[in-house]
């Protein structure tokens, strides 16, 4: 789990709401207060998503944060996709929901046919997909020494002077 300083830093650069989910919970908010209090859920012995949005396609509203989840499978975005989005959703959700999540139906979890659909949607950006203790990363996540993948490291310019009151 990153430390509560990172948490914070990644919310001020990306505040347009806040995400996670686990195999045992997922919550979704535009408070991060609320956020870090449902975060407290997830047991460290679990996989966990966490994202923090800025928002490219759609409003700021909580259900166009991240992770978004259908039938199990919990799937973040970082990046701009090259499809129209429908009505008030995000690209990421139009993505989940019209291409990889039918390809997982259709296919199965982490089969080749879902790698095809996500190499034909990705671009530049960075997909993660979780479906109960199996994380798939797709695109250039970083690796850092507190054991978690980030998509970015954005954040680290809010490390200096986080300001504590937001919490």
């Amino acid at each position: 789990m990153p430390s509560i300083e990172i948490l914070t830093a990644a919310y001020r650069a990306n505040p347009h709401g806040c995400g996670f989910s686990s195999p045992s919970c997922s919550f979704k908010s535009l408070n991060f207060s609320q956020f870090l209090h449902n975060l407290d859920r997830v047991s460290d012995s679990e996989p966990c998503v966490i994202h923090f949005r800025l928002a490219t396609h759609g409003t700021v509203k909580r259900t166009n944060c991240h992770p978004f989840r259908l039938g199990g499978i919990s799937f973040a975005h970082n990046g701009i996709l090259d499809i129209a989005p429908v009505g008030d959703r995000t690209d990421s959700e139009t993505a989940f929901i019209k291409f990889i999540y039918p390809a997982i139906k259709k296919f199965g979890w982490a089969s080749p046919e879902v790698d095809e659909v996500i190499d034909q949607l990705i671009g530049y950006s960075k997909f993660a997909l979780m479906y109960h203790n199996d994380v798939k990363l797709y695109g250039q996540f970083i690796h850092q020494p507190d054991g978690c993948y980030y998509s970015n490291l954005r954040f680290a310019i809010y490390m200096r002077n986080i300001c504590k009151s937001i919490i």
